[in-house]
């Protein structure tokens, strides 16, 4: 896998992403908020991991944090209207 399913739950939802890194541990220590998944939940179809692959992705070795998982899932809610 190139990367990981992440989630950062705020209680009545959650804002999803796909991270580029090579092991979970790193998303992990980067971004220690978030759910980080090895596999994506049985939940998402197929159209749902597609879209957020191609809508919210982010790279680990960017200056990434918080906001821009947010900023990744809101590309995410605008493509999906």
């Amino acid at each position: 896998m190139d990367g990981f399913f992440v989630a950062y739950e705020y209680g009545t939802g959650a804002a999803w992403a796909f991270v580029k890194a090579d092991t979970a541990a790193e998303v992990t220590a980067e971004l220690p908020e978030l759910d980080v998944y090895e596999t994506p939940p049985e939940w998402m179809t197929i159209e749902d991991l597609h879209r957020v692959r191609e809508h919210a992705y982010v790279e680990l070795d960017q200056q990434s944090n918080l906001d821009a998982i947010l900023d990744a899932s809101r590309r995410l809610l605008a493509a999906a209207s």
